[in-house]
């Protein structure tokens, strides 16, 4: 029977019971068609849900292809199910169709939900709950646990007037080692027990003070539905080692660091403390090297790309602070600003790339005197596992330590001459995040930019160009156009994928002077500019971090295998059906997205 060669293994069919299989088994069919044949008529009525066992069939509307489809996936479901006028669907090849009946069709949809919703979602829902099915595989309980699920210490709340000894004795009591503390105008702190010997013991603070004089305010706080993977988030960027629990406005606990890392695995808590407590820089460089092992650790879990980037951007960004702080006088310290570009910059790391980092000096401090200094933190970096930036955009380069008012002036420079290089140097400062020192001398320096770039349109047209410079690796038919030569066989998906989108978007940004740095932000931050619906945001978002996502696995496979290739590159023939899919889906998403950045900035006419 033709219904046995029916593949369940692919969506939405292997959402079927056994029952519903049965039902497929029995009254499928097979056809057959030739290049160039109809498949379905636009505007005709359709019968069949079709499904490719083998061959390719383009959907069109008029000339223009929508999309093909290949082995496994269906089509003539919007006709089907929802009665929507079906577009022209032509063989392009030799073509055998499993044809389904509509009445089988929408009895499956009837009794099953989940069948029927993969015909109702959209690109990006599509493309996150691939994702989802991925790391599905290799996913832990605990990574998508919640924060009620863990454990949380009782709230222990006192007024601020509550003496130390009176405090000290409640602490005991309860066996508690935090105390919340209420301020008379309603802000909450925490009093831990640390804080509490610190005042006694070390400061030798009378017992008779009040707990308000020695709390912590300004508290973190953390919702009792979030993921406890944002409850590692946050003490890793904060360096804390509690957070109170709220829900609706209240108190209900406090999740502690102990008890949060019986639920995690990955230790990233660990390794900001690792940092912290380095006194040297062999012991310096002994926590960069758990970066690696965290990522791997982190791959496959099922916690969305954007959230590992920032983390690891978080633990770069504490590495490189303690490393400035190991080198840097206090007095130096306080007059200049480290500050890390690119994806470290942006918040968007997935692994220990390529340095990207600068100076900014107070106009008082000679940049010369500091070139020893800029050369340890080069090659300390380098020790860690960061190579060399290709592009010399480093501390070392004195390019790139400099006074403010010499920065300025090449601010000034780059937009008023502007080049290749100028563009290069401008998307880098766009993107950038103080690390160390005095973050208002880089404050001062971006608002200055955005001061010079005032509805200039020729220059903006030509810093979005780029964007625009690499072939997007999708074919005319939808396929996926793989590399040749010494690559053969592969993809390069940050030049085909993610470049596009983290450039058009920055130029995007630039031009409505939105100063965030984080491309998912700035996206949010275009829909709020109305240069992008809701729908689209969320299908750039999801296509984003599904290439994100692939190059982190790409770059897992090469730890893993030791090898020396990019992780740029992707090799088509080891990629699941669900990997090529999406990524098919991603890449058409980002040649639609080029599109608009071209119609938008006019880059015809340039």
């Amino acid at each position: 029977m033709a219904g046995d060669a029916f593949d369940f293994s692919v969506p939405p069919f292997d959402r079927l019971t056994d029952g519903e299989r049965a039902k497929v088994r029995a009254v499928a069919d097979i056809a057959y068609y030739r290049p160039q044949e109809k498949v379905i008529v636009a505007g005709e009525p359709v019968d069949f849900l079709y499904v490719v066992m083998k061959g390719l069939v383009a959907e069109r509307q008029g000339d223009e292809v929508i999309t093909v489809h290949g082995a496994g996936d269906s089509f003539g479901a919007m006709a089907l199910i929802h009665g929507a006028e079906a577009a022209d669907c032509e063989a392009q090849e030799e073509t055998l169709l499993h044809l389904l009946p509509r009445q089988l069709i929408l009895d499956l949809c009837r009794v099953n939900g989940r069948f029927e919703r993969f015909f109702t979602h959209s690109v990006s829902e599509r493309l996150a709950e691939r994702a989802n099915v991925e790391s599905a595989r290799g996913m832990a309980a605990f990574m998508v646990a919640r924060v009620h699920e863990a454990y949380l210490h009782p709230p222990i709340t006192v007024p601020a007037s509550t003496t130390l000894r009176d405090a000290a004795r409640l602490m005991k009591h309860h066996r508690a080692t935090s105390l919340l503390v209420e301020s008379p105008d309603g802000r909450i702190g925490v009093l831990s027990g640390s804080d509490l010997r610190e005042a006694a013991l070390i400061e030798e603070k009378p017992l008779t003070t009040e707990v308000g004089d020695c709390a912590s305010f300004g508290t973190i706080m953390i919702d009792a539905d979030e993921f406890l993977f944002n409850a590692q988030v946050l003490m890793t960027r904060h360096s804390i080692r509690r957070l109170p629990v709220v829900r609706d406005g209240h108190v209900i606990g406090v999740l502690e660091l102990l008890d949060l890392l019986s639920y995690m695995s990955s230790h990233s808590h660990l390794v900001a403390v690792q940092i912290d407590r380095a006194g040297t820089l062999p012991e310096l460089a002994q926590a960069a090297q758990a970066l690696d092992p965290l990522l791997t650790g982190l791959h496959g879990s099922g916690v969305k790309i954007r959230y590992i980037a920032e983390m690891v951007s978080d633990l770069s960004r504490k590495m490189q602070r303690r490393l400035y702080g190991f080198l840097a006088t206090p007095d130096l310290q306080q007059h200049s600003c480290l500050m890390v570009m690119g994806s470290e910059g942006r918040g968007e790391q997935i692994a220990k790339t390529d340095q990207d980092n600068a100076l900014i000096l107070s106009d008082e401090v000679d940049p010369d005197s500091l070139r020893s200094l800029c050369d340890q933190f080069t090659e300390a970096m380098i020790s860690f596992g960061y190579p060399r930036c290709p592009g010399n955009m480093m501390v070392s380069n004195p390019e790139w330590c400099r006074t403010e008012s010499q920065f300025r002036d090449e601010i000034f420079h780059w937009v008023m001459t502007p080049s290749e290089r100028s563009f290069l140097n401008l998307a880098a400062f766009l993107d950038s995040e103080a690390v160390a020192g005095d973050p208002l001398l880089l404050h001062r320096l971006r608002a200055y930019l955005f001061d010079r770039l005032t509805d200039n349109a020729g220059f903006l047209a030509n810093f979005a160009r780029p964007a625009l410079s690499f072939d997007t690796p999708i074919g005319f038919f939808h396929q996926l156009v793989l590399e040749r030569g010494e690559r053969k066989g592969t993809i390069d998906i940050k030049k085909g994928g993610i470049f596009p989108v983290v450039h058009g978007v920055r130029a995007l940004a630039l031009e409505k002077r939105l100063h965030t740095r984080n491309t998912f932000e700035r996206i949010d931050g275009l829909v709020g500019e109305r240069l992008f619906d809701t729908a689209f945001a969320a299908d750039l978002t999801e296509a984003l971090q599904f290439l994100m996502e692939m190059r982190l696995a790409a770059r897992v496979q090469q730890n893993r295998l030791d090898a020396n290739g990019s992780d740029n590159y992707v090799q088509a023939a080891h990629l699941t059906k669900l990997q090529h899919d999406g990524l098919r889906d991603s890449l058409r998403i980002v040649k639609t997205f080029k599109q608009l950045v071209a119609h938008h900035f006019k880059l015809g006419s340039f």
